[in-house]
């Protein structure tokens, strides 16, 4: 008798099958975490505006103004691919919160793309309390931030 020399086609057959199934299931989820890899971005980029926000404040006695304001979070737009626009809502007194809104785009995902990143920032003792909302739909809800998802509105 013969010794067998390779793997015979039916056994090819079932490791390509095999391989075929796992990528059916494994690419949706990697494309599901990158888009939540890329939306780690703005949130970082409001943290540093947070500060920025906050110094100014301290310094100036009250919210920044508009002018100001808008100089902050537009270093979120330039610096970033994924923001198309950012506004900046200044409140009315100190003790009103102020809202930064950032809109999305180039997610690579249609369902977060164009939606909204709303911050509002709260003066608090300790600095600023910063609560994340957003209007991207339910079922795109484990694409968002952690700090985001909980508040997220439909």
């Amino acid at each position: 008798m013969k010794k067998q020399q390779g793997f015979t086609l039916i056994e090819l057959m079932i490791v390509v099958a095999i391989i075929g199934i796992l990528a059916a299931v494994a690419l949706p989820a990697y494309q599901d975490y990158t888009v939540r890899a890329k939306l780690a971005e703005p949130v970082s980029l409001m943290a540093s505006a947070k500060m920025d926000i906050y110094e100014r404040m301290v310094s100036g006695g009250g919210w920044p103004n508009d002018t100001d304001g808008e100089a902050i979070v537009d270093k979120i737009e330039a610096n970033s691919d994924l923001v198309n626009t950012a506004e900046y809502e200044k409140g009315t007194t100190s003790a009103d919160p102020t809202k930064v809104t950032l809109t999305l785009e180039k997610t690579g995902d249609a369902a977060v793309d164009t939606k909204d990143l709303v911050f509002t920032l709260t003066a608090t003792e300790n600095g600023l309390k910063v609560a994340c909302t957003t209007n991207v739909k339910a079922e795109a809800y484990n694409k968002l931030p952690s700090q985001c998802r909980s508040a997220a509105s439909t």
